[in-house]
């Protein structure tokens, strides 16, 4: 402990009177006429604390004895006093300021809590709460998440884990198991995968969190309603340009929202902020953080909503009594996660999720008609939305289920009441008014296949493979004729054709499969070539800006038609030409490849963005290098298939 240096007189220090310091003589000696002493320790004795206080040091120098002392006449100031003022040691106090820097400026006390403290919390000075000096350990940068990877974790026992995880027929890993009996590569894939995680940094997998909306750390600093507030406040300039842009891109492919409801809302919301509802706010949050997202891809100011989104969900009682606000909040924070960065360990956590929305939704009876007994304008109004709502968990979830590999989280009785009540919507419309009948029809035939595909339970017999498909192929009939938005017409053909492709695996990567079971060979070949066009699609810009924000969920997907060519073109024994099949017509080898090359060239600019994408791109290079007929569309790409 650094000690204070006494800088009074003995005189002035012992009668407890302000002292000038003046040396050699203060002002008070010098008047009275005595000897003017000042306490100096030696350097010995410098850090050294003393014991005896100056009282005791003092005990025989009385005012008496002050004043029986002869009087000397001063000297005068000379350079040998100056000497021994500037080789005086000064020792003063050198504290860290614990304080914030705005507690310290308006001096009053701080409760030095990190990484914002207390008063600026409450205060909506977050961003300006700075420490100059940090006890703790810094916090992590905003907007990154925690490593997958833990520390001191083996990563092969990470990918063991996720390679033995529980997975069903429609997950592309059967896809790579039948691509390593066709193909000579290298190393295989569970050996690819070890060596990037050993390599890279699983930080770039997860923008958001991995238990993002449960449990996010980042979230706590939105604690407080103000801090949330404030947040909003932050970008009053573009708020009503990141509604815009969300609804102008989002709200086409996942009608969640009721636009016109939600802008009275909003309008509502801005006339008294203090008194909005949790359920809502969560909501708004979401919807800021995906049109931030979508205008400007700050990431970081995107996260920052999504948190502040999870610190109001948190606050409500969405686990025993949820609310639509809560359900469409947990249905936006999964397309959040989709489409912040839509990697295998994402689209598993996302699968989750949907677990907690589907039982959610089933609580408050979703799957049901609403009060059947009333027909006023009002609750008929409320009864479409609700129903429209359970749509678009339905279609959230099967996708999750078509690419996971994991089991439908639906109930059976839900899945089977999905359907039924359309039979009358079912006229001639708009492409918007799918969700209302034609989609919820088709549900209930994915998910009957969708369930015994992902099952230990069998396989399905190629009859009933037929029945399935030209069932789905009528729905897609249906929907090709409506018009619409056609960002809603492109992620719906997607969808169906991702199923087509589940449906016609088992048969189609059969040996015999074109003789055998050509209806699949070819329908599996034709979607994988669709899905492949529709990447291109939405990487070329074709349609408004940002676009490419559309195909981020199913990037997956575009692995999986990827790899589904390339089982294709390895099988030299059934030559491609041009053909015409009940699909349609299937285009010459050449343009087949053609199509892949130009993909592997689109795969290879995500491969940065993750780990994830990284490891199947270099698979999808090594495999496409040893296609018959692929080095004259290779190009650059041969010497990246050189590293696996």
């Amino acid at each position: 402990m650094q000690i204070r240096e006494v800088q009074t007189c003995l005189r002035c220090r012992e009668s407890k009177r302000r002292c000038d310091k003046t040396k050699p003589t203060c002002a008070r000696c010098q008047n009275a006429g005595v000897v003017c002493l000042y306490d100096t320790p030696s350097s010995s004795d410098a850090s050294i604390v003393s014991e005896s206080p100056i009282s005791d040091q003092l005990s025989d120098l009385t005012l008496s004895n002050f004043n029986s002392l002869p009087t000397t006449p001063l000297e005068p100031r000379g350079s040998a006093d100056a000497k021994q003022l500037h080789d005086k040691v000064v020792r003063r106090r050198d504290r860290a300021c614990l304080s914030c820097t705005r507690c310290h400026r308006l001096k009053v006390k701080c409760d030095k809590k990190q990484p914002c403290c207390g008063r600026c919390s409450r205060s909506g000075y977050e961003r300006t709460c700075i420490y100059t000096h940090r006890a703790q350990k810094p916090s992590e940068p905003e907007g990154v998440a925690s490593p997958v990877v833990l520390a001191g974790e083996d990563p092969e026992i990470v990918v063991t884990t996720w390679f033995l995880r529980h997975r069903g027929y429609s997950h592309w890993q059967t896809l790579i198991s039948r691509l390593e009996a066709l193909s000579k590569l290298g190393s295989s894939p569970f050996d690819m995968a070890v060596r990037e995680h050993m390599e890279g940094n699983c930080d770039s997998d997860l923008i958001l969190p991995g238990n993002f909306p449960f449990g996010s750390p980042d979230s706590a600093r939105y604690s407080s309603l103000e801090s949330v507030h404030a947040l909003i406040r932050s970008s009053s300039l573009e708020r009503q340009s990141y509604v815009d842009r969300y609804l102008e891109l989002y709200q086409a492919i996942f009608p969640v929202l009721d636009t016109d409801t939600f802008q009275i809302e909003i309008a509502d919301f801005w006339a008294a902020p203090s008194k909005a509802d949790l359920c809502w706010l969560a909501q708004y949050l979401v919807v800021l953080g995906l049109g931030a997202f979508a205008k400007s891809r700050d990431s970081k100011l995107a996260c920052e909503f999504f948190f502040a989104s999870e610190a109001c969900i948190a606050k409500t009682p969405f686990m025993f009594r949820p609310t639509m606000s809560n359900i469409r909040a947990l249905c936006l924070m999964v397309i959040a996660k989709q489409v912040a960065n839509a990697t295998c360990w994402a689209l598993d956590s996302c699968w989750n999720v949907m677990g907690v929305v589907v039982r959610l939704a089933v609580m408050m009876a979703l799957h049901h008609d609403w009060l059947p007994e009333y027909n006023s304008q009002n609750i008929r109004r409320e009864r479409q939305l609700r129903k429209r709502l359970w749509t678009i968990i339905v279609y959230i979830d099967i996708q999750m289920s078509l690419i996971t590999g994991q089991p439908s989280l639906l109930p059976h009785e839900a899945i089977l009441s999905t359907g039924e009540g359309f039979e009358s919507q079912t006229r001639q419309g708009t492409l918007d008014d799918c969700w209302d009948s034609v989609l919820p029809k088709s549900f209930p035939i994915i998910f009957h296949f969708l369930s015994r595909i992902n099952s230990s339970f069998g396989q399905i017999s190629f009859d009933e493979v037929l029945q399935y498909n030209m069932e789905l192929r009528q729905t897609m009939c249906h929907v090709a004729v409506l018009k619409g938005h056609e960002i809603l017409r492109l992620t719906l053909d997607i969808f169906f054709r991702r199923a087509l492709m589940v449906l016609h695996r088992s048969h189609a990567m059969d040996i015999q499969a074109p003789v055998l079971y050509p209806t699949s060979y070819w329908s599996s070949l034709e979607c994988s070539l669709a899905v492949l066009f529709h990447h291109r699609e939405v990487s070329q810009n074709t349609y408004p800006q940002h676009i490419d924000l559309v195909g981020r969920p199913f990037m997956l997907d575009f692995f999986a038609a990827a790899f589904t060519a390339c089982i294709h073109l390895l099988r030299t024994d059934v030559p491609l030409a041009a053909t015409l099949t009940s699909e349609g017509m299937i285009p010459p080898r050449q343009t087949i490849l053609d199509t892949l090359s130009n993909s592997l060239v689109i795969l290879s600019k995500e491969q940065n963005r993750a780990l994830c994408f990284r490891t199947g791109f270099g698979l999808l290079s090594a495999i496409f290098a040893q296609i018959p007929g692929a080095s004259n569309n290779s190009g650059d790409l041969t010497q990246i298939s050189d590293s696996y």
